[in-house]
């Protein structure tokens, strides 16, 4: 699963551990009765929020992984700066959002976090090339396509990514898409893009 779509259903469930909370809340009966169904509730509660909580910590390290791959590209300082220091970003607010999870809480504070880090990788994607076009070879022709394919790829496509939800005061940064990229980065970029991110873990 790639990051983005990993974090959208993240977040989609988190709001269906948020409405347990909000049933442990509800009187529903006799005393005694009452007691015991808010004991189990409290406990799946706490349980859910535990596994929200582990699978965002995965989803952070996929972040990091990427934004150290990255980094031992050739020249990747000179053609990634930016979006480097945006996927950690990402995995900053995602840090965040773990602690929130961890509390046990997953209402506002938590589904806000998990928002803005899914805003934040979608700026990510615009960055990389998902707006169509590219450079390369044939500027405006798409011939940089395998590249920002694979980039977008990497991050993952996503689908209602804002959920109704506004983030925590995302800032929009200005970023290149399709840049020109000299052929031996190119394959480098792919190269490392094709791989699987996180094999063999679960998101």
């Amino acid at each position: 699963m790639r990051i983005l779509d990993g974090e959208i259903k993240l977040r989609d469930a988190t709001r269906e551990a948020e409405q347990l909370r909000l049933e442990e809340d509800a009187d529903s009966g006799s005393q005694e009765a009452e007691r015991e169904r808010r004991r189990a509730l409290a406990a799946q509660y706490a349980e859910r929020a535990d596994e929200l909580a582990e699978r965002q910590e995965k989803l952070e390290k996929r972040t990091r992984d990427v934004v150290t791959a990255i980094s031992k590209l050739p020249r990747s300082l000179e053609f990634f700066t930016k979006e480097m220091e945006l996927l950690t970003r990402v995995a900053k607010v995602m840090g965040e959002a773990t602690e929130i999870l961890s509390e046990p809480e997953t209402g506002a504070r938590a589904i806000a976090a998990e928002t803005e880090a899914i805003e934040l990788l979608l700026q990510s994607k615009r960055m990389m090339g998902g707006g169509g076009g590219g450079g390369g070879d044939n500027p405006g022709g798409g011939g940089a396509g395998t590249t920002a394919a694979s980039a977008l790829a990497l991050i993952g496509k996503g689908t209602n990514p804002k959920g109704g939800v506004e983030a925590r005061g995302v800032h929009q940064q200005a970023g290149k898409a399709g840049r020109r990229l000299p052929a031996e980065f190119r394959r480098g970029l792919d190269r490392f893009l094709s791989l699987p991110i996180g094999a063999g873990s679960q998101p």
